[in-house]
């Protein structure tokens, strides 16, 4: 078997520009195929993570897109309206409700690093949510006091008990009483402080950006919702189960990526034919060869081995160059991917994984198994004599 490769690789080499070209179209679709794969699962694995962190079932927020609202709640930005803060007691007071945690948030620039700085208001009930977190010292207890994300820590260089000025708001300080351990989402880059500090700093008393809602009986979401939504204030706040937004975003963009999977069957298909019609013109060139090696003995099998040896070469050759260049581009396909998205998780949505390389080379040993069929049927049903009469008659008519 290692001799028969040895040949195909052989033969290949031959018409070096050929198999260049045709290895290419191979490399093209199985990149394709290999980019689609690995977005399926970041993605998957990058929305549920965040919604996981976000710890709640239902999320409150002012009427308007409910997606524009999950992505501002996780990401974090600032709000274009605002929920009343007496609504807060209503949702408590819902049936099911364990926790209700009222956020502010409010996104500021700084205009001397250029960056953008995300400030919480919350209340102590947001850690029963939160069971992820980890912090390093504790909630603020007192006016000014600070809990802060890993990442916005290390980057202004806190520490607890310093006093620091607030990045991007003119004249505000606080105190560190805080610092969340790193959670691998947005919140290691959030500022947390007390919500009635917020709405002072940000002139909102009274207000809100969203509630967070985690129910003791996850089963209840739907009967909460609807009891939430025909409250007093229902027409006047949005309730998204985030369980069903979840769903959602995933049907939109399985939709799409049944769209981008068609195209990738489609140049597989043709990256076949184009494995198939090169291996037949490299046959249709070897007639003679094949028909001495037949007339010394090899059978209709080994010539079948040797062609389909040379078609697996080929698209393997080409899947795992196919393989390399998607995992080198993933970060840029990632930014085309991401500024085209409804709803794009903070984390990466093509990871490299060694699974899907894997199912790449399997699936170029197959492409290469059925494209060269007809090559290996026709290159078996020569004759030994015809084959050499015609290969000596195309020499002596070059």
């Amino acid at each position: 078997m290692t001799g028969t490769f040895q040949l195909a690789i052989s033969n290949l080499k031959r018409r070096r520009l050929r198999t260049l070209v045709t290895a290419s179209g191979v490399a093209i679709a199985v990149a394709a195929l290999y980019c689609i794969v690995s977005f399926q699962r970041g993605y998957q694995a990058g929305l549920k993570g965040e919604l996981d962190r976000l710890g709640a079932h239902l999320l409150v927020v002012p009427k308007g897109c409910p997606y524009d609202a999950a992505s501002i709640a996780l990401h974090g930005a600032s709000w274009p309206c605002y929920l009343k803060g007496a609504y807060l007691d209503m949702v408590r007071k819902t049936p099911n409700v364990a926790v209700g945690a009222p956020v502010l948030m409010n996104a500021v620039y700084d205009s001397r690093t250029g960056a953008q700085h995300v400030y919480c208001g919350v209340e102590p009930d947001i850690v029963r949510l939160k069971r992820t977190w980890k912090i390093e010292g504790s909630f603020p207890a007192s006016e000014n006091g600070l809990l802060v994300g890993a990442e916005a820590a290390k980057t202004n260089g806190w520490s607890i008990g310093q006093k620091v000025a607030l990045p991007g708001i003119a004249d505000k300080t606080g105190t560190v009483t805080g610092i969340i351990g790193p959670t691998q989402g947005a919140d290691d880059l959030f500022v947390y402080l007390r919500l009635a500090d917020a709405q002072r700093i940000f002139q909102r008393p009274g207000q809100l950006t969203h509630i967070l809602v985690r129910l003791d009986d996850p089963e209840k979401v739907d009967g909460v919702a609807r009891e939430l939504r025909g409250c007093d204030a229902g027409l006047e706040m949005n309730v998204v189960p985030l369980a069903h937004l979840f769903h959602t975003i995933e049907d939109l963009v399985r939709s799409t990526r049944v769209l981008l999977g068609s195209v990738a069957v489609v140049a597989l298909l043709a990256a076949g034919a184009g494995v198939s019609n090169t291996i037949l013109m490299a046959v249709a060139e070897r007639t003679r060869e094949i028909g001495v090696m037949r007339s010394i003995g090899a059978s209709r099998g080994d010539v079948c081995r040797l062609v389909w040896a040379e078609t697996v070469a080929l698209c393997v050759a080409g899947a795992a160059v196919g393989v390399v260049v998607a995992a080198a581009g993933s970060r840029g396909v990632e930014a085309w991917l991401r500024a085209r998205l409804p709803f794009a998780p903070s984390g990466a949505l093509v990871q490299p994984e060694a699974g899907v390389a894997l199912v790449c080379l399997a699936g170029a040993i197959l492409l290469g198994l059925a494209a060269g069929t007809l090559p290996a049927w026709r290159a078996a049903r020569l004759s030994p004599v015809e084959a050499i009469r015609a290969g000596s008659a195309a020499g002596g008519n070059g």
